[in-house]
């Protein structure tokens, strides 16, 4: 069973989401990923300037491919995994060995 994620406290007020980032694993496994994870790590790195992922997406300023970008390009599978949701059952699987090339998209409203 996935834990619950809680958005982290980075010291400043941020817009908070519920959305899952659904990732599609190439042996047809679906996992829903909380948004806020990788809002929250993004966040994180960019503590200084007090960058609020998902206010920028609602703003306009990014979008929702940011999301997805840096997903796979700054985290890993590993990151994530205590608090994924399968949605679709299948054999075992290397989930590290696919992560950056399984397909991402946001399910709910950012």
């Amino acid at each position: 069973m996935a834990k619950t994620y809680q958005q982290k406290d980075l010291g400043y007020k941020r817009f908070a989401t519920t959305a899952m980032m659904r990732c599609s694993f190439s042996n047809g496994e679906r996992w829903d990923v909380p948004l806020q994870i990788i809002a929250d790590d993004r966040d994180a790195n960019y503590a200084d300037e007090r960058e609020d992922t998902v206010g920028s997406v609602r703003a306009g300023s990014l979008d929702e491919y940011d999301f997805a970008d840096w997903f796979s390009n700054n985290m890993d599978w590993s990151d994530v995994s205590e608090y994924a949701v399968k949605v679709k059952e299948t054999e075992p699987f290397d989930h590290e060995a696919d992560f950056c090339n399984c397909d991402k998209e946001i399910e709910g409203k950012v």
